[in-house]
């Protein structure tokens, strides 16, 4: 007994001067993240080809008024008031995801303060303002940065909803909140989970009014939205592909069918042991980034975490209860829905705060009332060993050479040369080839933003093996060129395997035309690019 109370005068000593010690804690994570922010700041775009793709879908909005379909339609838009205030300045675009980040922080921080105990909020909030994996997104333009500030905005007026009394502000508060719902949803597509989660959660206090006022604004908002969508840019809801895409068992073969009900409990089960065993336990800190390693009791333990959590919040903590049960849904509707040939870390990151502190949380609270009070510096371990990872990581990660040669005008530094070489191919085709050609290649978004603004055509998948029908598709989409490259199907290092459906696309036509392409230039010795010219005169195609 003795043991357990010294115990718990420590978690209450150690809580009590963080509380009390607030504001030099304040400024010493702000100090941490601001230079650590700096010492990272990645101003190349990303080979994942996702933030050039959203850069181009903001250009294509402000000068063309091309709706943006495919993911969500609202941070293209966001982007292109950048643009249309500043031009189109990559440096200028990936500082805004710096001011998302911050301010999704600042609210992530606001939101919990008072709500979680100290020992949890500052032990989350330092071992964010260190990680490298965390701080990438400040300096790239995908979504992720936007989407967790529009989050925090989320929580934020959920707190106000469940603290403050009087109806007047309420009415207000549960507007507000139902916009963030809304906005998370027109960001990705998997925001509007946010929506029945919500639901759930007010269903579970009994808060039948404020659910009601949930659904009408909502309702109303989504509604509004929608029908603009469709009469001004003539775009229905599920216009894009991504929805169809998502439904089929590979999302660049579909001829591999649709996906069925057995399959995507498999999604399930991949995902779980794929993003909670692996890329949690590295985005923490307690795996290396390159690791591949999935431990199965390690995603089994987890989820015990999760479910116990939200057991033990249930009619303690409300805040902390919708955390669980936002993050059960959120989780549940990624792990579901993608097909586990993405796996990408970048997928959960704007949950990754939520579930450090939901987890945290958890095992200071139960630890800490209960018989095992003795196991309470569980917890305070195991975030102190993620911060210190952490940070150990990022410093090996800062590479303000690159930062500083980028910002000198060598945009390529930083690259590995596969993707050198065919960037530099794609400034070539875009100021050397005549306006009116048209170049085919694997990522046409990003070779637009190095080739001075000409438009690519993107070769992603296909569904034939017919040489007329794939050299028809290029003929009647005006394709004069065709950009083919080697890059590193593994991007760690050069195993000689690259990403070939534009190899395999041409293998095939060129089985009966082999003189059909061209070749124009070639840049690199090793991982080289080539510009191909489509002669289709040359072989008599259409004759």
């Amino acid at each position: 007994m003795i043991k357990r109370n010294i115990a718990t005068e420590e978690i209450k000593s150690v809580s009590a001067f963080f509380e009390d010690h607030r504001r030099l804690f304040f400024m010493l994570a702000g100090t941490m993240y601001i230079l650590l922010s700096i010492l990272i700041f990645n101003l190349r775009i990303s080979e994942g080809g996702d933030d050039s793709s959203y850069i181009i879908r903001a250009y294509d909005f402000l000068k063309e008024g091309r709706f943006p379909t495919y993911q969500g339609p609202l941070y293209p838009i966001v982007l292109s008031l950048c643009i249309a205030i500043f031009g189109l300045k990559i440096s200028i675009l990936k500082i805004t995801s710096w001011i998302f980040l911050s301010a999704g922080l600042l609210f992530y921080y606001r939101s919990y303060r008072g709500q979680v105990s100290p020992i949890a909020l500052w032990g989350c909030v330092f071992a964010l303002v260190v990680n490298h994996h965390f701080l990438y997104y400040g300096s790239q333009t995908y979504s992720e940065a936007f989407f967790f500030m529009v989050q925090g905005l989320l929580f934020f007026y959920l707190n106000r909803i469940i603290t403050e009394k009087g109806t007047d502000s309420r009415v207000r508060d549960v507007f507000l909140l139902s916009l963030f719902l809304v906005v998370l949803g027109f960001t990705r597509t998997v925001g509007f989970v946010a929506f029945p989660a919500l639901l759930v959660f007010l269903l579970v206090l009994r808060r039948f009014k404020d659910g009601l006022r949930v659904v009408l604004f909502f309702t109303a908002i989504s509604g509004v939205l929608f029908l603009l969508q469709y009469y001004i840019f003539e775009v229905t809801p599920l216009q894009g592909g991504q929805a169809d895409s998502l439904l089929h068992k590979h999302p660049y073969d579909f001829t591999s069918g649709r996906e069925t009900f057995s399959g995507f409990l498999v999604r399930f089960v991949v995902n779980s042991h794929n993003y909670l065993s692996r890329h949690f336990m590295i985005l923490t800190g307690f795996k290396p980034a390159l690791s591949l390693a999935v431990h199965k009791p390690v995603t089994l333990g987890l989820y015990f975490v999760l479910i116990g959590g939200l057991w033990h919040f249930i009619r303690k903590n409300p805040l902390m209860l919708f955390t669980g049960i936002y993050l059960f849904f959120m989780l549940g509707a990624t792990f579901i829905s993608l097909q586990p040939l993405w796996n990408q870390q970048r997928l959960i990151i704007p949950f990754f705060p939520l579930m450090v502190l939901f987890l945290s949380e958890t095992m200071v609270s139960v630890l800490g009332a209960g018989k095992m009070r003795g196991l309470v510096r569980i917890p305070i371990i195991l975030l102190f060993l993620s911060i210190v990872l952490s940070f150990v990581q990022t410093i090996r990660h800062s590479d303000f050479k690159a930062v500083w040669e980028n910002l000198g005008g060598d945009k390529y530094y930083g690259y590995t040369p596969d993707w050198e070489n065919y960037l530099k191919m794609a400034a070539y085709a875009g100021m050397q080839l005549p306006p009116e050609s048209y170049v085919a290649c694997r990522k046409p978004n990003m070779a637009r933003l190095f080739g001075d603004g000409k438009k690519f055509y993107g070769i992603y998948r296909f569904q034939s093996d017919d040489p007329d029908t794939l050299l028809h598709r290029l003929n009647e989409t005006g394709v004069t060129h065709v950009l083919v490259a080697s890059l590193r199907k593994n991007p760690r290092f050069n195993s000689g395997q690259v990403i070939n459906t534009i190899h395999r696309y041409l293998a095939i036509i060129t089985k009966k035309y082999p003189h059909v392409f061209v070749l124009c230039k070639k840049i690199g010795d090793e991982e080289p690019a080539w510009l191909l010219k489509v002669d289709y005169e040359g072989v008599g195609y259409g004759e």
